[in-house]
Formats: C-alpha cells, structure tokens, sequence
C-alpha cells in the first residue's frame, strides 16, 4: 500500500471525528437553550452521549478488574465534573457520601493531583477505584469520557508502565480513543460559548472543590470562574 492509501484514511477519518463533533455541539447548544443551563440538562447531554458511544472493540485487552489505568491523572470537562458530582450527592446516602468526600480530600493531601508525576510516582488509586479485592469502579455508569476513551491492546504495557512509575505508550485504537474523547471537547467549547469559564480541570481537584463548596455550581453557572485553581497546566492561558 502506498502512503496515499494511508493518507486518504486519515483524512476520512478527520472528516468523520469532524462530522460527530459538529453535531454534537449543534445538539448540545440548542438542547441549553431549549431548556436552559442547568446540571440536570447537562446531565441528561452527557447521558445522550454516553449511549451514542460504539463498544470497546473486542481486540481490547481492558477487562473486569484490570486497573492499572486507575492510578492516572484523569482531566475532565466541568460539566462531567458537575452531573458526576449532582449523580453522586443524588443516589449516595448520607455514609456513602461521606465515605466519597473523605477518600476525594484524603487523595488532594497526597500532594498534587493536578500533576501527572504525582499519579505515576504515588501510585495512588483512584478514590472511586475499589479496593477491597474486585478492583472495580463505583462510578462506572457515570465515569468521564477521558476513563471511557482509554484502553489497551495489551495489559503488560499497562502493567510496565505502572510498575515503572513513569509514561509508556500504551497501544490502542487511535480512532476509538478520540472518538469517545471528544464528547469531553465539545462539552468545553460548548459552555465557552455560552460565556462560561470553561477548559480541562483536573477531576480530583475539581471534585474537592464541589465537596467543600456547596455554593460551586451555581456561581459557576452564573459565569463566575471558581474552579481556577483545578485548570490543568497544559491548559493555562498565558
């Protein structure tokens, strides 16, 4: 095969990425401004686009109790950050709550969550990874997309990676992995345009703030830029 036959893939393959984000903020912007901005609307958007999502092809090493990308920095959008926060305070009870808040703020003490080298040389697991023997997620039905894109074609990369606390590129399915990730994007551009302070934050640190500040959604969605201080790095305006 020749390098246009590699060439005219790729360029179908952007157009078709191109293709499902244009759509999927058309759908999003006019769904906020049928019913207004509010968790539950995003809520219900993240929900729509979680079921739009193609399986994990069955080439995928991932598998139930395979965790090794648990112990990673995880960025998401705000408003995953929100509707996991509002799903989480909705169907917890009062103990199950606080046994969420505790591990969330005994995470953010380790050091800094906002750093990539914090994850790799802490190993620390992520607070809603179980580690009582199953390993598995207790938000797996209302994960962000960035847990949802990830994978792997072969968990001893994965395992290497861990064990040698530091980056490996992990082999997957490059169209998958931005296909599902881009529903994060669109969620950012979105709320931009709608006048929001919107950019990747990191999720533990965006979650500490929604536990220790009950008034953090709704300043937010009155435009007020109160999780400055989980903005990931690559992502600060100069």
């Amino acid at each position: 095969m020749n390098e246009n036959h590699f060439s005219g893939k790729s360029d179908r393959a952007r157009a078709l990425l191109a293709g499902i984000r244009d759509t999927a903020m058309q759908d999003l912007s006019d769904c906020l401004d049928t019913r207004g901005l509010y968790v539950p609307v995003l809520a219900s958007a993240m929900e729509r686009f979680a079921a739009s999502l193609v399986p994990l092809p069955r080439e995928a090493a991932c598998k139930n109790g395979c965790a090794w990308c648990c112990r990673l920095r995880v960025g998401v959008s705000i408003p995953e950050a929100l509707v996991i926060f509002h799903e989480i305070r909705s169907r917890a009870t009062p103990e199950g709550l606080g046994f969420l808040k505790h591990r969330i703020l005994t995470t953010s003490v380790q050091g800094d969550t906002l750093d990539e080298a914090f994850w790799r040389s802490t190993r620390c697991p992520c607070p809603f990874l179980d580690m009582e023997g199953t390993y598995h997620c207790l938000i797996y039905k209302i994960r962000p997309f960035s847990c949802r894109a990830f994978h792997s074609l072969d968990e001893a990369v994965c395992r290497k990676g861990y064990d040698q606390g530091m980056e490996i590129q992990v082999p997957c399915f490059p169209l998958y992995r931005a296909s599902v990730d881009l529903y994060s994007s669109v969620l950012i551009q979105v709320s931009a345009q709608k006048g929001l302070a919107s950019f990747q934050v990191g999720f533990i640190r965006a979650l500490e703030i929604l536990f220790t500040d009950d008034t953090a959604p709704e300043r937010w969605l009155q435009g007020e830029n109160v999780f400055l201080s989980a903005k990931l790095a690559e992502f600060t305006e100069d």
